[in-house]
């Protein structure tokens, strides 16, 4: 059945999804949840595997010293700090949210990494940047546009702040590839479908960025997969499993008694010894042309 012309394909529709999402609108955070929502942030920027990634998708976007750098929806700052230490003296790193609380947080930590001198952070959305055209070298964008409602109108913005030749590249997850190590499948699948669907506006947006880049007019376009893991119970996305079972229940996908079924046999496994718990990434990146 062909849908009529000017409608929205039922599985395009995106108004159902995120409703969940700690992330969809921080703007208006105050200073208690945006230091909650720093600590996660901060948390999971330390994870092994996510250090690994980050210097892996940095080092693949090229940032050199002496450039400038546009980190949007920089959240507490982890990867603009790690930004301004590539760019050095000579260069610039710009972390841009639309949380004034986030950003003073980004601010506090920045000073006590000691990077206050070539690191600024800016208020500003990520669908209306406020900076002119052709302002950076390149422009990063991570974990972010999956929260964002209508998150794929971005990347044409991101595009225009970028200088002819300038890379562009965005590191999302696909809620859908999440992992939890738990002895029953179909409970798990479904606290997992539930989980992708509410926690992010977009879960599958990373699928979409290598044609939405193209699309912008971006060249030389690629696409790298990350899947970062942590082993021990009380990890960042081990704690994860706590929060998708919650919303499933909430949702109405499972019952209370499945949500507390479920979360023991996972603490069970993780009191016996290692688990895997983790979520698949994907780094998307490509230039503009000269």
């Amino acid at each position: 059945m062909v849908a009529p012309e000017g409608a929205v394909p039922r599985d395009q529709d995106m108004s159902g999804y995120g409703q969940e999402s700690m992330w969809r609108d921080t703007a208006a955070a105050d200073a208690e949840r945006a230091r909650d929502l720093a600590a996660r942030l901060e948390r999971r920027a330390r994870a092994e595997d996510e250090v690994a990634a980050r210097d892996t998708y940095l080092g693949l976007l090229d940032i050199a010293a002496g450039e400038r750098v546009l980190d949007v929806g920089c959240g507490s700052g982890a990867v603009t700090r790690d930004i301004a230490r590539r760019v050095g003296s000579r260069g610039l790193a710009v972390g841009l949210d639309p949380s004034p609380a986030l950003l003073a947080v980004a601010r506090d930590l920045a000073r006590e990494a000691g990077l206050g001198d070539h690191l600024e952070f800016r208020e500003g959305n990520a669908l209306r940047l406020p900076f002119p055209d052709r302002s950076f070298d390149a422009v990063v964008c991570v974990t972010v546009l999956s929260h964002v409602p209508k998150g794929e109108a971005a990347i044409p913005e991101l595009v225009r702040v970028l200088r002819p030749g300038g890379r562009l590249g965005v590191f999302d997850f696909d809620t859908d590839m999440t992992t939890f190590t738990h002895p029953d499948r179909t409970l798990t699948r479904r606290i997992v479908a539930a989980a992708s669907d509410a926690t992010a506006v977009n879960g599958w947006l990373v699928r979409q960025l290598p044609l939405l880049f193209q699309r912008a007019g971006i060249v030389d376009v690629r696409a790298r997969g990350f899947f970062p893991l942590e082993t021990d119970l009380h990890s960042f996305y081990a704690n994860m499993a706590d929060r998708c079972a919650e919303v499933a229940a909430k949702a109405g996908v499972i019952t209370e008694i499945e949500r507390r079924a479920w979360l023991k046999a996972f603490h069970d496994q993780g009191a016996q010894g290692p688990i895997v718990a983790g979520r698949l990434h994907i780094f998307v990146w490509g230039r503009k042309p000269e």
